[in-house]
């Protein structure tokens, strides 16, 4: 796996340890004698770093859904409380992300669509009400279960519906306890 940090050991590349990390941090920071407010020398861990770069990645135009994938967080809300980027700045910051790409895409991408494709995109959400929910299936997929939505992983079921649902689970347990069916007798 690449590391951002590596030092050669023999003719290996290796991670640095976090207390070799710590160590060239405090090095460093004894050899610029930078204080703080209070002139108290500066002390960072290396954590602070994450702090710093999503930060100064989201304000420079990185979505924040991609910091999100570079720090390994399970959840934007992780991300977002690195640093106190204030929503206004994270939103505009992801409207920058959106006019840059707009910018380097075709034109034709962000036209007005037509009478007959609204009327298109509107019937495909018709399509998807099923009689026990809605299919989660994208704008202008089949359905690829033939309908049995029950089995499909797609389904998200109407609460309104969850007695019909209790009645198709026992309905299937009942056939399925005396599976396989008795052998008829051959009449020929």
């Amino acid at each position: 796996m690449p590391m951002l940090f590596q030092r050669g050991i023999g003719t290996e590349h290796r991670a640095f340890t976090p207390t070799a990390i710590r160590k060239l941090l405090i090095n460093t920071l004894a050899a610029t004698d930078l204080t703080n407010a209070e002139g108290e020398p500066l002390i960072f861990s290396p954590h602070d770093f994450r702090r710093i770069f999503v930060t100064d990645a989201i304000m420079n135009g990185l979505p924040p859904h991609i910091a999100q994938v570079i720090c390994g967080h399970g959840s934007i809300d992780t991300t977002m409380g690195y640093k106190a980027v204030y929503p206004a700045e994270t939103i505009e910051a992801h409207r920058a992300f959106i006019a840059r790409r707009r910018a380097v895409r075709p034109s034709e991408e962000y036209r007005t669509p037509t009478d007959q494709e609204w009327d298109a995109f509107l019937a495909h959400f018709e399509k998807r009400k099923v009689s026990i929910g809605t299919c989660a299936r994208a704008f202008g997929t089949p359905c690829i279960h033939e309908h049995s939505c029950v089995r499909c992983a797609l389904l998200r079921p109407d609460p309104d519906q969850r007695g019909r649902l209790i009645d198709i689970r026992d309905n299937l347990a009942l056939i399925f306890r005396d599976w396989p069916p008795a052998e008829a007798d051959d009449q020929s």
